[in-house]
């Protein structure tokens, strides 16, 4: 290492010390040598080319997914919130599952649109 370098460390280390005090959580900070303590996921092995969408199985189900954009606005939102309240709803189910269940019960025209909508969205994911 080099003067430069463990100075670096060293204001680091004081400035640490200065906002946990001398006890902190943080006090043998410098010492670390496994960093994947601080990891919350391990690292995948291979990393996704960059562009690529998630497969199916690492997207999740389609209902499962439409069902958690309550909180979005617009038709989506509408239509997640009508799928909310709905017990019959395919929460497993893919997005033509779901265009059944609209069809079943006649939705109008605009929930067809946010569906399109939500399964462009939920397949680019």
């Amino acid at each position: 290492m080099s003067e430069a370098q463990r100075s670096s460390t060293d204001d680091l280390m004081r400035e640490i010390t200065r906002i946990l005090g001398e006890d902190g959580a943080l006090s043998d900070f410098g010492r670390v040598t496994a960093y994947g303590a601080f990891m919350s996921t391990a690292l995948e092995s291979r990393p996704r080319p960059a562009g690529q969408t998630a497969t199916p199985a690492e997207r999740g189900p389609f209902g499962r997914w439409l069902l958690m954009q309550v909180e979005r606005g617009g038709l989506v939102g509408d239509l997640a919130k009508g799928a909310l309240v709905d017990r019959g709803f395919p929460r497993d189910g893919d997005p033509e599952a779901v265009r059944k269940r609209l069809s079943m019960l006649q939705a109008d025209g605009d929930m067809f649109e946010a569906l399109d909508e939500a399964e462009l969205d939920w397949a680019s994911y």
